[in-house]
């Protein structure tokens, strides 16, 4: 059926087309990449209002958690846990810095 598009069940059939920049056009690709959506599925979200979500790497939240076990371990180690307090703190924001949206 024509306006399908992989596991798309809705039928699209309308089209609206938008002129970018060529840096408006490769920031909505980063963007779209980040979220793990083709383009258009990202301007369509945009446009209706919808929430985006980027995909993190699975990778990357394993290394957090690991690195969050070895700074709770060095809280509870003695002379260590100034350390430990810091390295959870940066822990945290670079988890805030990843669910920040774009």
């Amino acid at each position: 059926m024509s306006g399908r598009r992989g596991t798309e069940t809705r039928i699209l059939t309308r089209q609206v087309g938008i002129r970018l920049t060529p840096e408006e056009y490769e920031r909505l690709l980063g963007e779209a990449e980040a979220a793990g959506l083709t383009l258009a599925a990202l301007t369509r979200r945009r446009l209706l209002g919808l929430h985006i979500t980027a995909q993190v790497d699975a990778g990357l939240i394993r290394e957090l958690r690991r690195l969050g076990g070895l700074a709770k371990l060095g809280i509870r180690t003695p002379g260590m846990a100034e350390s430990g307090c810091r390295a959870l703190q940066d822990i945290r924001s670079a988890i805030a810095h990843l669910a920040a949206p774009s």
